[in-house]
């Protein structure tokens, strides 16, 4: 089985703390970190949070794009009558 193109995390645990690394597209280490277990939560916490807030923007532009084709055929409609 290939290996998958592109950078990547690796998490794991080792004596009671989080490891955590990336790698770059290269396979080559590019960044590595132990956190205690209140850290990687805390990080945990803060990626979802940031995560949540882009997805909920992408939801509202969704609905307003959706608002706008609806004004749009409103619109035409209006112009037939």
């Amino acid at each position: 089985m290939g290996r998958q193109e592109g950078s990547r995390w690796d998490v794991g645990t080792k004596d009671n703390v989080i490891t955590l690394e990336r790698f770059g597209d290269d396979d080559e280490r590019v960044s590595e970190d132990v956190l205690e277990v209140e850290e990687a939560r805390e990080l945990a916490a803060l990626l979802t949070k940031h995560a949540d807030k882009i997805a909920s923007n992408d939801q509202d532009d969704s609905k307003n794009e959706d608002d706008s084709e609806e004004d749009k055929s409103g619109e035409d409609d209006s112009k037939d009558d």
